[in-house]
């Protein structure tokens, strides 16, 4: 693929998975991204053969100088190169950080077409490009074909060097990354709003004297997951080899999604046997409290596709984000247990279709998942897995035990 904004590292004909490195202010493909031996952080990552096996790499370079002056030079190299190549040269200049995203989307919906799903890692400015076209698309289209956002030391609250910066230079780019500026706060805004986003994670370096670590890491109304790293500002972007820490962290994140994309264009699955899952304990549970084989069959899919994704969401960050969802899914199975309790025309029946509902109610808000994979039937399966555990006290009936007196 040709295209003088784009340097691609690995590219394969038929992939649709592109993960895709965005330098920040001042920065290109060279001086942000390949540390002090001449490696790439892209070529770092091709180490590792699933990465190689399933993802192109590239990386994506725009415009940007701190003075007119600068600019001006930029300007005058690249048309002295682009006369000894015998191409046709544009003057450029520094756009602000909305047309630089617009220019961006453009590349995506037509360059970088064969893309289903993009994974971005971004340092610096390049994180709030990104950040601006993700909101737009979601804004406009309702969807994005960003799967996951690295946020490699992103000054998503601003930066203080801003300030000074607008004293030596008019550039729009600095303006944007002013603090105090309506644009960081229109951004930051429309981002807490969001209600669907791609996977984000944020990095920030602990010895990193530009953006803090209260800067590097976005306002949002979900949990985050933030990662902190040996590196300053420029270090960051440049891991000195393949087991550094950054690069085994980027690589692991890229490895973690991807997996989760797979799972969920898997979608639903179906039992093949209906009889499946009869002996186990939440079944049991069931038919003593005489709840209706037809719910019994939905809970038993239910548990099969709950079942199907622990097993495959293994991480500890997975596992660790697993159990705090089943904590909230088992406090709403209490209330309602508790009503039950206190209404006596409420029957078992009742009971699981109001927990069921509970679930529904609250799947995007106080069980709203960070795992695009992760559905709502597997939040509802999750009810019957517990179920399934001894140690825990889910009931469908007043008396608690699998051989009640009443002999239902």
């Amino acid at each position: 693929m040709q295209d003088e904004n784009f340097t691609f590292y690995e590219s394969k004909e038929s992939c649709k998975n592109l993960i895709l490195f965005i330098h920040g202010f001042t920065g290109d493909s060279e001086t942000t991204w390949v540390n002090a031996n001449g490696k790439s952080f892209a070529s770092l990552l091709l180490e590792d053969d699933y990465i190689k096996e399933n993802f192109d790499i590239a990386s994506y370079s725009y415009f940007t100088t701190l003075l007119n002056l600068f600019a001006d030079a930029k300007v005058k190299l690249r048309r002295l190169k682009a006369i000894i190549r015998r191409v046709t040269h544009k003057k450029e200049k520094n756009l602000d950080i909305d047309e630089l995203s617009n220019n961006l989307s453009t590349h995506i919906r037509f360059t970088l077409k064969q893309y289903d799903n993009i994974y971005i890692v971004a340092h610096s400015m390049g994180g709030l490009i990104t950040k601006n076209l993700i909101n737009n698309d979601i804004s406009k289209s309702g969807t994005t074909c960003v799967r996951l956002f690295v946020s490699l030391a992103v000054p998503h609250q601003g930066s203080e060097l801003a300030v000074y910066g607008k004293l030596i230079s008019n550039n729009l780019q600095i303006q944007n990354l002013n603090p105090v500026q309506q644009f960081i706060n229109n951004l930051n805004q429309n981002w807490v709003n969001l209600d669907e986003k791609p996977t984000t994670k944020y990095l920030y370096g602990t010895y990193d004297e530009v953006v803090t670590k209260h800067s590097a890491v976005a306002v949002d109304k979900i949990e985050k997951d933030v990662v902190s790293v040996p590196d300053d500002h420029n270090s960051i972007s440049k891991p000195e080899n393949s087991t550094s820490v950054v690069c085994s962290i980027v690589k692991n994140f890229i490895i973690e999604e991807h997996t989760h994309t797979k799972l969920y264009e898997v979608g639903r699955q179906s039992l093949s046997d209906c009889t499946q899952y009869e002996e186990e304990i939440f079944v049991l549970k069931m038919l003593v409290a005489d709840i209706a084989k037809h719910s019994r069959d939905n809970a038993k899919e239910l548990f099969f596709n709950a079942e199907y994704m622990r097993k495959l969401l293994s991480s500890k960050y997975d596992q660790k984000y697993l159990t705090e969802m089943i904590e909230n899914i088992r406090e709403l199975y209490k209330d309602c247990y508790d009503m039950y309790l206190a209404d006596g025309n409420m029957n078992s029946g009742q009971l699981l279709s109001e927990v069921h509902s509970r679930i529904s109610a609250q799947d995007s808000t106080l069980l709203k998942s960070f795992i695009p994979a992760l559905r709502l039937y597997h939040k509802k399966g999750m009810l019957h897995q517990m179920a399934n555990n001894q140690e825990l006290d889910i009931w469908w009936c007043k008396e608690q035990s699998l051989n009640p007196k009443t002999g239902n």
